[in-house]
């Protein structure tokens, strides 16, 4: 389960990176082109574009402008060059920016989907876990190790998948949240990627439109009838400039003769009758021109009915375009719902599961009670075995305790007796032999061979005084004796009373078991 969740959000991760590395890096490069279109309004210098979409999108009008196109689609024209420019992506990867676009605008669902995708599979792992722990709490093996421990690891691991599907929603959820903020300019004052797009688009007509379009007007040559107008306009304004000054001089010179007068009159008479042949000449060059021209205006009509008709296929197709573009619509909202209705069912199964996951931790809770209880019951009746066997051997105990009591008791008032009767046996002896002796050696200091008896006789009363001694040791280590072998009886019929005691708990277990 460790291993799913580190490779769902690897890949969550991984959707998270690119996008952001992407969405600036192709904002950096679209600034860079905002500043080259700016550049070129102020500087109207095709060689200081460093883009090439725009010095191609600047020629392609200049054509389509020389060809005689009157009205010319420069959004089309704009965007046919821009969607094919390439973009760096990590600095060493060059992709269509058209495509990239595309491709970011679908990151958020992309992410969302892959969330959850790792909520089922964290599902499906925990149903499978859920489904192995009651399979195996149904058996009941009689040599199962069953006990807390177990069943707790046993239950652990549905809850060990419900981790991994929570886990991977929330970072799917969270991610696609998080590129949609970023899609959107939050973190750049509303700045989006489309932002730039539709300002290059505007800013990029507006320069075709005005800038270029008055250039390439100044720049038009002058076709055939514009120069005969203006020949003719120049050689009417020089015979004009030239009768006005001949008037005036004639005019001034009037008084000083009017025979001159009438000569120049004359001459300019014949002057203007030369000007206004040349004027006749040029009157039907100019309607050789108006034929020409007519006709000209003729293959315009032409032209203009083939651009209507082909506006109207254009319309035709654009319609034909909007009908696919609805219908693209519908089929995204009927996707759009289908995936709500998913959503909806993934959450009424993760609802359901989580019920089931609630009645099996009651139904194994209940269980679990019920153990417990006759486990209490059955330890409760082995304490009160065992505390009424204890009670049975200490009384036993005590019994035996009373009995080596009373027989200490009795060796020791046979001891007392065994003394009194060897005093009193030392003290008869003594007044019986030993005063009599006394008197006797007293009467009979110096007789030798009475002192020698005298000699035995306290010699063997000490031999027997200290063979009485040893006996008295010998009795009181029998004594001692008897007392460890009671203590080392009491010890070891203690042990069997415990280890009958756990064998009978260990049955009483394996009965509950």
């Amino acid at each position: 389960m460790l291993n799913v969740t580190t490779i769902v959000l690897f890949i969550i991760g991984f959707l998270a990176v690119f996008g952001v590395t992407a969405t600036i890096q192709i904002s950096i490069q679209m600034k860079k082109w905002l500043r080259d279109i700016e550049n070129a309004e102020v500087q109207n210098d095709a060689t200081a574009y460093t883009a090439p979409w725009i010095q191609n999108v600047i020629k392609d009008y200049k054509s389509y402008h020389l060809a005689g196109v009157s009205q010319v689609n420069t959004q089309a024209l704009i965007e046919k060059h821009f969607f094919k420019e390439s973009v760096p992506l990590f600095g060493f990867a060059r992709v269509p920016a058209g495509g990239m676009m595309r491709f970011m605008q679908q990151l958020p669902p992309t992410s969302i989907i892959i969330g959850i995708l790792g909520t089922f599979i964290g599902l499906t792992l925990a149903i499978s876990s859920m489904q192995e722990t009651l399979m195996f709490l149904s058996q009941k093996p009689e040599d199962a190790n069953l006990n807390l421990a177990s069943v707790i690891e046993a239950i652990s691991s549905p809850f060990q998948g419900m981790s991994v599907a929570f886990i991977t929603s929330i970072a799917g959820i969270g991610n696609a949240l998080f590129l949609t903020l970023i899609q959107n300019g939050v973190l750049t004052n509303g700045r989006t990627t489309a932002y730039y797009l539709e300002k290059i688009i505007s800013d990029c007509e507006s320069f075709l439109d005005h800038n270029l379009n008055a250039n390439l007007t100044q720049e038009k040559p002058h076709d055939e009838m514009e120069r005969i107008l203006d020949r003719l306009a120049g050689r009417i304004q020089e015979s004009f400039h030239e009768t006005l000054g001949d008037f005036s001089t004639n005019m001034v010179n009037f008084t000083s003769g009017l025979e001159q007068a009438m000569q120049d009159v004359q001459a300019t008479l014949s002057a203007q009758r030369e000007y206004t042949e040349q004027f006749s000449n040029s009157t039907t060059t100019l309607e050789a021109f108006g034929v020409k021209l007519q006709e000209s205006f003729t293959q315009l009509d032409g032209v203009q009915e083939k651009a209507t008709n082909g506006i109207i296929e254009l319309g035709n197709r654009l319609k034909n375009l909007e009908s696919q573009l609805q219908s693209l619509s519908k089929h995204h909202e009927a996707g759009q719902r289908k995936f709500e209705q998913l959503v909806q069912r993934s959450d009424q199964l993760i609802k359901d599961t989580q019920k089931k996951s609630e009645e099996t931790g009651q139904h194994y809770l209940r269980g679990l009670d019920e153990q417990m209880q006759r486990f209490q019951g059955s330890q409760e009746e082995l304490e009160r075995r065992v505390h009424q066997m204890q009670d049975e051997w200490y009384y036993r105990y005590q019994d035996k305790q009373n009995q080596y009591g009373r027989a200490s008791q009795e060796f020791a008032e046979s001891v007392s007796q065994l003394e009194k009767a060897w005093y009193s046996s030392l003290d008869k002896i003594k007044r019986e032999a030993l005063e009599p002796i006394i008197h006797r050696m007293e009467r009979d200091q110096r007789d030798q061979p009475l002192q020698h008896e005298m000699r035995a006789l306290s010699n063997s009363i000490d031999s027997l005084y200290q063979g009485l001694a040893r006996e008295l040791k010998d009795i009181q280590h029998q004594l001692a004796e008897s007392h460890q072998l009671q203590l080392r009886l009491y010890e070891e019929q203690m042990r069997r009373q415990s280890m009958a005691q756990q064998h009978v708990q260990s049955r009483i277990i394996g009965d509950n078991r």
